[in-house]
């Protein structure tokens, strides 16, 4: 019995050392919801993208927030708001510069199936044209997106996720493949691909990269990470780096 106690503190400080499921930062939808938490904040400090398909050559600076509730088990609301974006748009001989708010989106993510080496989830809602005049389209939008997840062992898993987007004006198809390996309790990296058509015109956008998130404590995660463009006709460069929270 002795033993078992001394074992005690052991278990609660694996369990409480055990990554919360943040959504940032990879491209494609987290196979779990919130279990352990009952909130969590995730924050941009940009997320940044250079597309020199044309003329003029855009960067955009987004400042994306998602707050994350669980109501009950397996199901929990999230919130996204884009609070500032910031456009450059250079034509070789002259430079616009455009900022202000960006769209927002309201949707619900329940956990489908929660085994220990696979998990599924679902994510649906609205999208919704908060943005100013500048970057809004005058429409409202939804979008749908499942994912499942592989745990090859306790720090290796493969997951695979597909989400539509449907903005009104542009309707984009996405395809997410990802690895992800925790080196340690505090270090983790992954690779991943954003493989994405747009159904009302036939454009790509195709990119790939990865990442590494650094738990500063057991709920407090910073991430970094970069993708290129896979073709021509692809946005050449995402990269950013954020916060995630979980109370």
């Amino acid at each position: 019995m002795y033993r078992w106690m001394l074992l005690l503190p052991a278990c609660l400080a694996v369990q409480v050392q055990a990554a919360p499921p943040f959504e940032r930062p990879g491209l494609g939808l987290t196979p779990d919801t919130l279990t352990e938490h009952f909130l969590a904040f995730e924050q941009g400090f940009p997320d940044a993208s250079i597309d020199q398909r044309g003329s003029p050559e855009i960067t955009t600076l987004d400042f994306n927030s998602l707050l994350r509730l669980r109501l009950i088990p397996r199901l929990e609301l999230q919130v996204g708001i884009n609070s500032y974006r910031y456009q450059k748009l250079d034509t070789g001989r002259h430079d616009n510069d455009v900022d202000g708010l960006g769209d927002s989106s309201l949707g619900a993510k329940v956990a489908l199936y929660r085994g220990e080496r696979f998990r599924a989830a679902f994510l649906g809602g609205m999208l919704l044209d908060t943005a100013s005049d500048t970057f809004s389209d005058e429409e409202d939008g939804s979008f749908a997106a499942v994912s499942g997840g592989w745990w090859l062992d306790d720090r290796h898993q493969l997951q695979l996720s597909v989400r539509y987007d449907d903005s009104g004006e542009d309707r984009w198809l996405t395809v997410v493949p990802s690895w992800h390996a925790r080196l340690s309790d505090e270090w983790a990296v992954f690779l991943d691909a954003g493989l994405s058509r747009n159904e009302e015109n036939g454009n790509d956008n195709n990119r790939a990269g990865g990442g590494v998130t650094w738990m500063l404590t057991p709920t407090i995660q910073f991430d970094l990470y970069g993708r290129g463009a896979l073709d021509s006709d692809s946005v050449d460069t995402e990269a950013g780096m954020g916060i995630a929270v979980a109370f």
